[in-house]
């Protein structure tokens, strides 16, 4: 989803999440489970608990036993595995919560900003977590480089009006003659 801030990109998805009222009619596909990335996602970590012990609470079967590699991978050293959440700096906590959110049994992961506050580092991880994703994704990003490559379709949010592009993001801009996804900002 891409557009103006306001448009309503992130209304849809509280709709989505039932964490809103609406009018009109949402179905969800038959069998759909549903992880969401909220843009406050790494608030709603426990405080008291460690990074390996939030990541054992939600891993299941074999994952269990990758866990110490699934952490380094998002640059969790051996030193981080027993510090409490509380300590954390907010791109850990976003790394933790999203890695906490690969690890759930979800075949569509709605993310809405999943990009601020991370550095180029975690932004590469990340992505590539996703492209290795293999149910839905949903992505609300004003970040052109992360959505390169790992989008197919783009969903213009713009004058009381959601358009479908059946393109990723770099054709999207071109065919709006647009460098930027923040040019939407000016030019609506």
């Amino acid at each position: 989803f891409v557009g103006k801030n306001g448009e309503g990109k992130s209304t849809l998805i509280k709709a989505i999440m039932n964490e809103i009222d609406y009018q009109g009619k949402l179905t969800i596909g038959h069998n759909v489970m549903i992880g969401y990335f909220a843009q406050n996602q790494a608030s709603l970590l426990d405080e008291e608990t460690t990074v390996f012990q939030t990541i054992d609470d939600v891993a299941k079967g074999d994952i269990r036993t990758k866990i110490k590699d699934i952490l380094g991978a998002f640059m969790f050293s051996g030193d981080s595995w027993n510090k409490k959440v509380k300590v954390l700096s907010g791109g850990e906590r976003t790394r933790l919560a999203m890695i906490k959110l690969l690890l759930e049994p979800v075949n569509l992961l709605i993310l809405d900003e999943p990009t601020n506050h991370l550095d180029l580092k975690t932004k590469e991880i990340l992505k590539n977590a996703l492209m290795d994703y293999d149910g839905t994704l949903i992505l609300v990003s004003h970040d052109r480089d992360f959505l390169n490559g790992l989008v197919s379709k783009v969903y213009e949010f713009g004058h009381k009006r959601v358009k479908e592009h059946l393109s990723g993001i770099q054709e999207f801009l071109e065919k709006k003659k647009l460098e930027h996804l923040k040019e939407l900002e000016r030019k609506g």
